[in-house]
This record gives structure tokens, sequence and C-alpha cells, in this order.
């Protein structure tokens, strides 16, 4: 996996993030955003949106699970027939902001959203991305019919 980094876990770069986040949808607005959000997903996580369009979802899989397992995230991943569902009960990156006392930006799980979409795009697969609040998310990664 291209993204398994095995050094120290600096969780103060979601601090980082969620205050660039409000500074582009401040000054730019949500468009722009979005923008950035698409072109992180298809430039920087490239392989995995290749990995998707081939019509194979593991490397997705398990660069979510790696991600959630190393930062300490609570979740759940089904698979069923023709679907898999990560169900994320604690999102590290959100937990981490407030544990610090500070506010999570309105647009930061707007990034889960964009960047799911857009790794779907061109694919044979949709992601469904429901923010339920407070770090939690079910994201729905399916074969598109």
């Amino acid at each position: 996996m291209r993204y398994c980094e095995t050094g120290p876990v600096h969780l103060d770069f979601h601090r980082t993030l969620n205050a660039t986040i409000g500074y582009l949808r401040t000054q730019y607005g949500y468009d722009f955003l979005d923008s950035v959000f698409r072109r992180m997903a298809h430039d920087v996580y490239r392989i995995l949106h290749e990995a998707l369009q081939r019509g194979d979802p593991e490397e997705l899989i398990h660069h979510w699970t790696y991600f959630l397992d190393r930062e300490g995230g609570g979740y759940e991943l089904q698979r069923e027939e023709k679907i898999i569902r990560l169900t994320v009960h604690r999102r590290p990156a959100i937990a981490y902001l407030q544990s610090r006392g500070l506010g999570v930006d309105p647009a930061f799980c707007r990034q889960t959203v964009v960047v799911n979409n857009a790794l779907a795009e061109g694919t044979p697969f949709e992601i469904i991305t429901e923010v339920l609040g407070e770090g939690r998310c079910i994201q729905t990664l399916r074969r598109r019919s």
C-alpha cells in the first residue's frame, strides 16, 4: 500500500487540516473547497482511484482500515454480497480536535463525502457517505447497477 506510514503518529496534522479547510471555505467558498478535495482524490489518492477503476475495492478498504487502526479509531467493517460498509463510531481526527477544545470546521466531514465521490468517479463503484455527526459516519461502497 502506497499510504503505509510507519513512523510516529502526528495527530496535530488534523489541527492544520481543520484550519486549512476553514480558511479555504471562508476565503474562497465551498465550490473551491470541493475542487481541492476532488483534486486530492484524483492526484494524491491516485492509486486508490485507479484500483477502483479496475474494479478492485481492496486498496481503498485497506487504506480506510489502516489509518483508522493506526490512529485508534472505532469502526466496524461489514462485507455483504454486493456491498462493503464502513461504520465509523469514533473518527480520530474529530476526537483529537475535540480533546484540544478546538471547534471542528463545518466543512471538515465534507472532505470525506467529496473525496469518496471523486474516488468513485469513472469506476464501477459508488460510495455513499452518511455523516452522522460527532465524528461518526457510514461509508457504503457498492457496485453501480
